[in-house]
């Protein structure tokens, strides 16, 4: 991060089609902050309303924010640098996810599915999270206080349902590789937690040893494999933490030990 950005709080952040990174800054100008594939500094894309807590690439140029507890989610041409559509919802908008067909809009118990072929909205009552991830058709959550990953179609059909100490406690964001393997942030042990596709075992594939400290964001190219991690580190001369984005490679040929 540039030296004027390390004090800055950022949440969620994305790695886009081309291979940029987007993050939102959520402090004092709030706003879309753009990165390049090496992880340069490009430009602050957009400024922000309420309180713009996660981001999402929905298609094309365009990425959509959640702005928490204003009841709005915006779309934003990242290459125009402007909001070119503006969603009201009847709810909070703290999450969001997109596979490029549909776009979900979560609060904690509520989802509202924007099909973005017709414009049709559906209301999934007790569907919600703290975070939520697409795949195949299945919206995946966590919630805050109850340490669980659930996964539910997007009809509202639960699936499955995981509760494990490994978990402790989910204040930040989960996403998926191209498996189907669920990637969690925990950030209340410091860890990188691996659930299995059926919900059934999971395995911690980073910690404190590896350098993960109070991770608050996550995300993987399913195409390339990489994934990003939005973690604090410390500043070897004055020791201060801040936040910083580790970059991996994951190898899809690991096993899921449930506890290990």
């Amino acid at each position: 991060m540039p030296e004027s950005m390390k004090n800055i709080h950022k949440y969620a952040c994305r790695i886009l089609p081309d291979g940029k990174f987007i993050f939102i800054e959520n402090n004092i100008e709030k706003s879309l902050i753009l990165f390049s594939n090496e992880g340069i500094f490009l430009r602050k894309v957009v400024a922000l309303a309420g309180d713009p807590y996660n981001v999402c690439f929905v298609k094309n140029n365009t990425v959509a924010v959640g702005l928490g507890t204003k009841p709005q989610t915006v779309l934003v041409d990242i290459e125009q640098n402007k909001i070119t559509e503006i969603i009201n919802l009847s709810h909070r908008c703290d999450c969001v996810a997109c596979d490029g067909q549909i776009l979900v809009i979560s609060s904690r118990f509520k989802s509202t599915i924007l099909n973005l072929n017709d414009k049709s909205f559906t209301d999934l009552e007790g569907v919600g999270g703290t975070f939520i991830s697409l795949f195949k058709d299945n919206i995946y959550s966590t919630v805050f206080d109850d340490n669980r990953v659930s996964c539910n179609r997007n009809n509202g059909e639960l699936l499955w349902s995981f509760q494990h100490r490994n978990i402790e406690p989910i204040t930040s964001e989960l996403t998926l590789d191209k498996a189907g393997f669920v990637y969690v942030a925990s950030s209340g042990n410091n860890s990188i937690v691996v659930v299995s596709p059926d919900g059934q075992t999971s395995k911690t594939l980073l910690s404190e040893g590896d350098g993960i400290s109070d991770p608050v964001a996550i995300d993987i190219n399913k195409e390339t494999g990489k994934m990003i991690v939005l973690s604090e580190t410390k500043d070897p001369m004055d020791k201060r933490a801040y936040q910083t984005v580790f970059v991996y490679e994951i190898n899809l040929k690991c096993e899921v030990e449930d506890g290990k």
